[in-house]
């Protein structure tokens, strides 16, 4: 009795170092990953422990990491397909509005875009109008109207207001002398705020426009 006492105490004993040891080396590894706070380190974590009570948190800053990298990856393109193709992986992440605010701008510059002539047209095609049409649309566009100039859209209105300060700093020559306006929307139910200019006429408007985006700064006429 005493000898097969002696051999459980010895099994219980050795199950216990064998647990601590375990939770030693978890530990150890868990310290490891998150002092190299790198996606490779928290895979190797997960694949060592998949059962850890850090398991969770290791797959949490994982998501997180591919976040920072793919959003990193789609400011350095710059291009609307890049941040349309963030928006659809992290349609929840903290850059998220900052993307949808940017692919609206990029649509902005779009929609501000001449339209070219289509291919075979010709003069027949469109035939010169009348002195009379003529000075009666230059009249039109020459009249003040309600109009303005949208160079933005932003996630706050602090945003927009600092926007403002250094877009007008930039290009004093064609806003220093305009007040700004801040109008509030939404992008795909998303808050944002655009950062407009109020201008007497369409021509003032589109000179602006042309001259701003020589210089890659988004901006197009819109209605009051």
């Amino acid at each position: 009795m005493r000898r097969d006492s002696l051999w459980c105490w010895r099994a219980i004993a050795l199950t216990v170092a064998l647990s601590l040891a375990g939770c030693s080396h978890e530990s150890s590894d868990w310290k490891s990953a998150t002092a190299a706070d790198t996606s490779e380190a928290y895979q190797q974590f997960l694949q060592q422990h998949p059962k850890s009570t850090n398991a969770a948190q290791a797959r949490t800053r994982l998501q997180q990491l591919q976040e920072v990298h793919d959003w990193q990856v789609a400011s350095a393109a710059d291009t609307r397909d890049a941040y349309e193709q963030y928006v659809t992986q992290h349609p929840d992440s903290q850059w998220a509005q900052e993307a949808r605010i940017r692919i609206e701008n990029f649509a902005q510059n779009a929609a501000g875009g001449a339209t070219a002539p289509a291919a075979g047209t010709t003069a027949a095609a469109n035939p010169k109008p009348s002195p009379k049409r003529t000075a009666a649309a230059k009249a039109a566009a020459e009249a003040p109207a309600a109009r303005y100039v949208q160079l933005g859209a932003y996630s706050t209105q602090a945003r927009a207001e600092s926007a403002w300060k250094t877009l007008s700093a930039k290009f004093p020559e064609e806003l220093k002398s305009l007040a700004p306006r801040y109008v509030a929307g939404k992008i795909h139910a998303h808050s944002v705020v655009r950062l407009q200019v109020g201008v007497a006429t369409r021509a003032i408007a589109k000179g602006m426009c042309a001259k701003l985006k020589k210089h890659a700064q988004s901006c197009v006429a819109v209605s009051a």
